[in-house]
């Protein structure tokens, strides 16, 4: 038997169940037709059109002295007397950097200047004494033609007059200029020699090695040179360009070069000399690029950036966003009748920012940038900023 209070506390609640069920009920109804509504997928667009753009190809290299000179001891060379520069230093083309000995050197250059001294006296006077021939031939010849002496004999023109006269001019026109010229040869080797004493820097620039110390040999067969000095009021980049590049650049031309140790802003360089031929292991065609350098901050070794720009002008452009890569093929999302379709697309170059079209859209088009990772073909969107 059923207890009085429960089926009083059913008959309350019966109301309450219906009542619930009747709700649930008209709630899915709700959901249903909600559900058959069209839903839009937000997308933000831009318009493709025409424009310029420019394709930078990064070419890397290093920083090397655009002259660089290791300077050795011409001639023999000798025992080191000093050293009159020290790394860092700068210096001028012609100033001395290493005395050798030479106190040797100089008495040679002495003796051969009094050898020239002697031969140009002896030059003056077979210069005498042919001026003195040349009026005793004459004299001479006058007497043959008119019978006071014989042709012939000790006493005759020949031998007292014509024979000496040829000899006085032989050894004024010939033999003593050669003395001369000898003694001269002589002495200019002697200089030479002293010269070679002091071995100067054929460049200006900074000293960046000294490998020598007074009292050690050094000569022109040294292993190492005894200074060696950078000039670098000029510096030049080396790098290599592709092949689908190299008929884009001009010698003289002017690029922009960055150098991050330096600059943060791109240098001026120019294009100072391109290879004819590419090189036989990388392919690839070397080219210099030289940068002025009066402040001295870029130094050998640093890491430079030769940016070459290809500028196309009144080509199709896009934002870069606006082309993805799927199933192996580049695609753009086109807006028509607020719905989107993909289409394939042909890209050309880039800045980085936008792109270019060389293939399958057109001018005023509207492509999506930004949402199409949620997107199907013919789906309903709705363009926010």
């Amino acid at each position: 038997m059923i207890p009085a209070q429960s089926v009083e506390l059913k008959r309350c609640l019966a109301p309450l169940i219906f009542s619930a069920l009747l709700l649930t009920g008209c709630g899915g109804q709700q959901s249903g037709e909600a559900g058959e509504q069209e839903t839009t997928i937000p997308v933000r667009v831009s318009t493709v059109e025409k424009g310029s753009l420019t394709d930078t190809a990064v070419l890397t290299g290093k920083l090397e002295a655009l002259e660089m000179a290791d300077v050795v001891p011409g001639g023999q060379g000798g025992k080191v007397y000093g050293v009159n520069v020290k790394v860092g230093d700068k210096v001028n083309k012609g100033q001395t950097l290493v005395t050798l000995e030479n106190t040797m050197l100089a008495a040679v250059v002495r003796q051969a200047e009094q050898g020239v001294v002697q031969a140009r006296s002896a030059l003056e006077i077979a210069g005498i004494n042919y001026e003195v021939a040349a009026a005793n031939y004459e004299r001479g010849k006058q007497l043959y033609e008119s019978g006071a002496i014989p042709a012939a004999g000790p006493a005759g023109f020949e031998t007292a007059y014509e024979i000496p006269y040829r000899q006085a001019k032989i050894d004024y026109e010939q033999v003593k200029p050669a003395m001369v010229a000898n003694a001269q040869a002589a002495l200019a080797m002697a200089r030479e020699q002293y010269d070679n004493a002091f071995v100067k820097s054929p460049i200006n620039g900074v000293v960046t090695a000294v490998n020598v110390n007074p009292g050690e040999l050094a000569g022109p067969a040294s292993p190492v040179p005894v200074v060696t000095v950078v000039s670098l009021d000029k510096v030049v980049v080396h790098a290599t360009v592709t092949e689908d590049l190299i008929n884009k650049i001009k010698q003289a031309q002017e690029v922009p070069v960055r150098v991050g140790a330096v600059s943060a802003e791109p240098l001026t360089g120019i294009i100072s000399n391109i290879a004819l031929a590419a090189d036989s292991i990388s392919k690839a065609y070397p080219i210099k690029v030289r940068l002025d350098n009066p402040e001295q901050l870029l130094k050998p070794g640093m890491f430079a950036e030769v940016l070459l720009e290809d500028r196309k002008k009144e080509t199709l452009i896009v934002p870069r966003e606006a082309v993805i890569t799927t199933g192996g093929r580049d695609i753009a999302w086109i807006i028509a009748d607020n719905k989107v379709v993909s289409r394939p697309v042909t890209i050309g170059i880039s800045d980085g920012k936008q792109i270019e079209i060389t293939a399958g859209l057109k001018d005023g088009e509207q492509v999506v940038i930004s949402g199409q990772e949620s997107l199907r073909e013919n789906d309903a969107v709705e363009i926010v900023q």
